[in-house]
C-alpha cells in the first residue's frame, strides 16, 4: 500500500486529555489515507505493521477516536455470512480546522466533508442499539434504555472493534446465565460491565456459572462498591 505523507490532526483532537499520543497520531494517518480515496479501508493488520504495535493497540487507538466521535465505522459483511469483507473508517464532520489556508488544506477539508454529508450517519444506523439493549432487557428482566448516551457509546466502541450482534447476544446470555440467580453478581449485568473492556473476554469465556467470586466480572472502579463481608 502506498503511503501517503499528508495528514491533518486538527486542534481538538491535538489537545484532547482523554487520547493517547499513539492514537492522536494514527488519526493523521487515516485523515491522510481519507485525502487520498474518500475513506480510510486499512485495517488494523495494515497499521499494526506501519507503527509496529499490536492489532490490539490498533483496535484500542481506533476505540478511543471512535468513542471521542472524531471517526465512524462501517463494516461489510459477506452476503448471508458474518464474514468481513471490508471496514471503512471515515472522518467525523468537524473534525479538520476551519481555518485552512493552502489548496491542499482546502481539499482535505472537502473531501472530509463530502465524506461525511453522504455517509457520516451510515455506522450509526447500522448498530443496533435497540435490539441489544432489548435483548439484555429480557434476559437480564432489566429496564435499560438504548437512547442512553453512555450506553450507546459503550456499544459503539465495541461494534467498531468489528463485534457482531450474535456476538453481543452471546455475552449476554452467558453472563446472564452465570450472575442472574447471584444476589451480588446480578447488579453488574448491566452495559457497562457486559459491553465495556472486558467485552472479549466474556465472549470467549468457556462454559458459565462457576462456583465462588469471579473477579473479572466487573471493571476496578466497581470493586469498592462491594461488601465482601471480610
Amino acid at each position: 500500500m502506498e503511503k501517503n505523507y499528508y495528514a491533518i490532526i486538527p486542534a481538538n483532537v491535538r489537545y484532547d486529555k482523554d487520547l493517547t499520543p499513539n492514537a492522536k497520531l494514527l488519526y493523521g494517518e487515516i485523515t491522510a489515507l481519507c485525502n487520498e480515496k474518500g475513506y480510510c479501508w486499512a485495517g488494523n493488520s495494515y497499521f499494526s505493521e506501519l507503527y509496529k504495535v499490536s492489532k490490539k493497540s490498533i483496535s484500542t487507538w481506533i476505540n478511543q477516536l471512535s468513542s471521542k466521535g472524531y471517526i465512524t465505522s462501517e463494516i461489510k459483511y459477506k452476503e448471508g455470512t458474518k464474514e468481513i469483507l471490508h471496514r471503512y473508517l471515515r472522518i467525523v464532520h468537524g473534525g479538520v480546522e476551519e481555518n485552512v489556508n493552502t489548496p491542499m488544506e482546502e481539499k482535505v477539508k472537502d473531501n472530509i466533508t463530502v465524506i461525511n454529508n453522504t455517509s457520516n450517519n451510515t455506522s450509526n444506523i447500522s448498530i443496533p442499539y435497540s435490539e441489544i439493549i432489548d435483548y439484555l432487557n429480557q434476559k437480564a428482566k432489566t429496564k435499560y434504555r438504548a437512547s442512553s448516551k453512555k450506553t450507546k457509546e459503550l456499544i459503539k466502541a465495541r461494534w467498531n472493534e468489528e463485534f457482531t450482534l450474535e456476538d453481543f447476544k452471546t455475552v449476554i446470555d452467558k453472563k446472564t446465565k452465570e450472575w442472574l440467580t447471584d444476589t451480588k453478581m446480578k447488579n453488574y449485568l448491566r452495559p457497562e460491565t457486559l459491553f465495556g473492556t472486558k467485552f472479549e473476554s466474556y465472549l470467549n469465556q468457556k462454559g458459565s456459572g462457576k462456583s465462588g467470586f469471579d473477579w473479572d466480572a466487573f471493571e476496578e472502579e466497581d470493586a469498592s462498591n462491594i461488601d465482601f463481608g471480610f
